[in-house]
């Protein structure tokens, strides 16, 4: 490191000491929990020296970021002997990752703090200048990449590699709402704040030296004190229940205003600190959520930077605010007594019991009248089987029918809200595999009815329409549902009996690029692409998973179809399309040369509902026109709407990857 960035990596240093007050010295109880956490951390760490969520088999680079920067916030030495595995430290391992060298601006950002927090220098480390790839994401109104998210993580990796970011921090100020939160997308997108962007931009503004009595920096926090939940924690918004992230991300955001984050209570008397150590295990490992348990790696990383008392970015050296709270009373889910199971009306019915996709039997003594679906795919087959009426809340992706889109939404897909379920006062809940077992076996604690489906071939699909009609008292329309659905799957194997082999075309289905995420065996898309007359080129692929650009190339295929709607926004549905049309290393495609790359409703391909067959249909007419008339993109109807792209992307990454267990 040349002497200017050596004299301005010390200042930064000497800087963060002064803006992040006390020692990182705290209560038994925080102590305990940190220490218990380093040795989760430490239990996890692969031989490649990066750290490795439970049952992925993959070292992962998001997890070691977070795993690194918490070492430091403890007072650890990630290049030490206690965190070297197989001769390989963290910085080995973010060195030789393929995935290291991201071109996101995140990524890069987090680049650069994680070989700054390891003392190396970022503009030099591993033959690459990651300082000068995230000046170049710099636009001229000052901001990092296009949003509030990109430029606080901007802000981040470029004060701890110790640049001006002036620029930056006068386009953030422009950006705060009125009620002193911060978005994602800035207030030209009318982008309502939320806590982990609010507690992410405070530390973006200290970092750089904004006072911690600034009239922004004071607003921003009176919304944090604002946003916290009941019971002490935070969430991201979008109807998302309390969470560890969320709340993580507030701490340190207290402390970084030298405010004592187990000082700030909730009306009910608990605090963020409360929150944080009632989600830790016995392993030393901490929960998402009080009931869910989802990348516990990452997740107790966050959890020891924030009790640590560090805010971002966390350098060598970095003095910790002294959390002084840490008294929490915990209350497991096996402690909440039963709640009484809802009354509902009495009627003509004969008592039923079904056994659901999981094995699990369900007693329905009474006509179900109070319905509540946690994923679009039951909500779709209840509105086909005619109990529409009887479904009393859903979540916000269940958009289909519009009737559904009416109807009171008690969260997302993978963070189902379990108080607004309970309000909603169901008597019978369809889940699916998605939700959580957690989330799906502590709804059966409360007393609740839950049938869990999981349907993961076309046929599982039929299956799960006849189980709900029958578990609903609607048998007769369901099977008249699913016989109509087998006579037009005949019809389209009949019109194809006579196709040889070798006419059939090869085809692609991606979900996501960057990286391509494509659908191998035992999945829905590769039945569809069957059924329909093709043979899918990624079928070695094991269920959902990722195939590299050069073997993508390898493949080939004849025919590509992408997901479309997924909440893109206004004229973006067709990005994925787009993608592989004007990505110069794909021009060479067969399937790119001959105009054969398809935009699809997401929602028809990717879901095990009584539109699957409109799937089946329109890929039929992409690889066979000839026989099934030229490919129609508007007989789908429009895909349900999400919050933030970004969001979908990340939950439809982690879902994909749970329906491969």
């Amino acid at each position: 490191m040349n002497t200017r960035h050596l004299l301005r990596f010390f200042t930064l240093l000497l800087l963060v000491s002064l803006l992040i007050p006390g020692i990182s010295a705290s209560s038994p109880a925080v102590e305990t929990s940190v220490e218990k956490g380093l040795s989760y951390l430490e239990s996890r760490q692969n031989t490649d020296g990066g750290f490795i969520e439970p049952n992925t088999g993959t070292t992962s680079i998001s997890a070691t970021w977070f795993a690194s920067q918490a070492l430091v916030a403890a007072g650890e030495d990630p290049l030490s002997a206690r965190w070297t595995k197989n001769g390989k430290t963290p910085l080995d391992y973010l060195a030789e990752s393929p995935d290291g060298k991201s071109d996101g601006t995140g990524e890069i950002a987090k680049w650069i703090t994680f070989t700054a927090a390891c003392g190396k220098d970022p503009y030099t480390f591993a033959d690459y200048d990651a300082v000068a790839a995230l000046q170049e994401k710099i636009k001229e109104d000052g901001r990092v990449g296009n949003y509030i998210y990109t430029t606080y993580w901007g802000i981040f990796g470029l004060t701890a590699a110790g640049e001006d970011v002036k620029p930056q921090i006068a386009w953030l100020l422009t950006q705060q709402n009125a009620d002193g939160s911060f978005g994602s997308y800035g207030t030209e997108t009318g982008d309502s704040g939320d806590a982990d962007n609010t507690a992410a931009s405070i530390m973006a503004l200290r970092a750089a030296g904004i006072p911690a009595d600034d009239p922004a920096v004071e607003a921003a926090v009176q919304f944090l004190r604002e946003a916290i939940e009941e019971n002490g924690g935070y969430n991201y918004g979008y109807y998302s229940a309390p969470n560890l992230a969320s709340t993580a991300w507030a701490v340190q955001a207290f402390c970084s205003v030298g405010i004592d984050p187990s000082t700030v209570k909730s009306s009910a008397g608990n605090s963020p600190v409360d929150y944080l150590l009632s989600l830790q295990k016995e392993d030393g490992s901490f929960r998402y959520t009080e009931t869910l348990t989802d990348t516990p790696v990452g997740m107790t990383a966050r959890a020891v930077a924030a009790l640590s008392g560090c805010a971002y970015p966390i350098l060598p050296g970095a003095q910790g605010f002294d959390i002084k709270g840490g008294t929490v009373s915990v209350t497991a889910p096996e402690d909440i007594p039963q709640a009484d199971k809802p009354s509902v009306p009495s009627g003509a019915w004969e008592e039923i019991t079904v056994t659901d996709d999981f094995g699990y039997t369900v007693t329905i003594s009474a006509r179900p009248e109070r319905i509540v679906s946690l994923a679009p795919a039951n909500t779709e087959i209840l509105f086909a089987v005619g109990a529409g009426d009887r479904v009393v809340a859903v979540t916000e992706y269940c958009t289909f029918p519009e009737e559904a889109a009416t109807l009171p939404v008690i969260g997302g897909y993978s963070t189902i809200n379990i108080e607004r379920i309970v309000a909603a006062n169901p008597d019978l809940i369809f889940a699916y595999h998605g939700n959580g077992e957690e989330n799906i076996n502590y709804l059966k604690h409360l007393g609740y009815n839950v049938i869990t489906l999981n349907a993961d071939s076309i046929a599982g699909t039929l299956h799960d329409i006849r189980l709900v009609g029958e578990a609903v008292g609607c048998t007769e329309t369901a099977e008249k549902l699913v016989s109509d659905m087998e006579v037009r799957l005949s019809a389209v194997s009949e019109k194809l009996a006579g196709v040889p082999e070798s006419e059939k075309p090869t085809m692609v289905h991606s979900m996501w690029t960057d990286p391509l995420w494509v659908s191998g065996n035992h999945t829905f898309q590769n039945e569809v692409i069957q059924y329909a007359g093709g043979i899918n080129a990624v079928v070695t692929t094991e269920g959902w998973g990722i195939v590299t650009l050069e073997k993508f190339l390898l493949i080939d295929p004849d025919i590509i179809f992408v997901d479309t709607g997924m909440g893109m926004g206004e004229g973006a549905q067709d990005v994925l399309k787009n993608y592989f049309l004007t990505e110069p290393r794909l021009s060479t495609l067969t399937a790119v040369q001959n105009g054969h790359v398809y935009a699809v409703n997401a929602d028809i391909i990717d879901r095990g509902g009584p539109r699957l067959v409109d799937g089946v249909e329109a890929i039929a007419s992409i690889a066979h026109p000839e026989i099934f008339g030229e490919y129609e993109p508007d007989r789908s109807t429009v895909s349900s709407p999400a919050p933030v792209l970004g969001i979908i992307a990340g939950l439809a990454a982690v879902y994909l990857w749970k329906r491969k267990e």
